[in-house]
């Protein structure tokens, strides 16, 4: 008899998922992988990016599982993939923002010695103005910011709360704000002339 025929219901998964099962979880996998891709796929219409965040929804169900307080299965995992993917559309957003802001410092032509001087220069501001964040908030900033990464896989890599995560990137953007303040309104009041 197959150990997945152990697992036939979502009680029994649920059951063996916190008792540490590996076997129930390859079941559960095997049971919801599929549907909770084509749901992330519908909405990012991506096969890698729906398989990312398919597959950070299983890994933290594994990680949490004897935490989790879960009475319906399928109901939390359908509703973690709706909420990742909504983080997962609202971070390609800001990500777009922050180009849009950006991109007005990228020269648009090779020659412009103003504006490839003028994104040197923010570009080096801004690197140093991390630089001088503490390490932890430094990492936090990098990889939110750079790598554009979610809460909840900075806190899974870090080995960090989701709120220690927040606080680290409040606190950065804070901080940036202040040391770039002056920097920005002088580029802005030069683009202006």
């Amino acid at each position: 008899m197959s150990h997945l025929n152990l697992y036939t219901t979502e009680e029994q998964m649920l059951q063996g998922l916190r008792l540490g099962s590996e076997h129930a979880f390859e079941a559960i996998f095997k049971k919801h992988w599929r549907p909770l891709y084509n749901q992330a796929y519908s909405k990012v219409q991506s096969r890698e990016e729906a398989e990312e965040i398919v597959q950070s929804i299983f890994s933290t169900l594994w990680e949490k599982r004897d935490s989790f307080l879960i009475t319906n299965l399928s109901f939390y995992l359908q509703t973690a993939v709706r909420n990742r993917v909504i983080n997962h559309i609202r971070q390609r957003v800001t990500q777009r923002k922050y180009w849009d802001y950006y991109k007005n410092f990228i020269p648009q032509q090779k020659d412009d010695t103003e504006n490839t001087v003028i994104y040197d220069d923010l570009s080096q501001a801004i690197e140093h103005a991390v630089s001088r964040l503490p390490k932890k908030s430094q990492q936090v900033f990098r990889l939110s910011r750079i790598e554009g990464r979610s809460t909840s896989e900075i806190a899974n890599r870090l080995k960090l709360s989701e709120k220690a995560i927040q606080y680290h990137l409040t606190k950065s953007l804070k901080e940036l704000r202040i040391q770039l303040r002056d920097f920005i309104l002088a580029i802005l009041l030069f683009i202006d002339q």
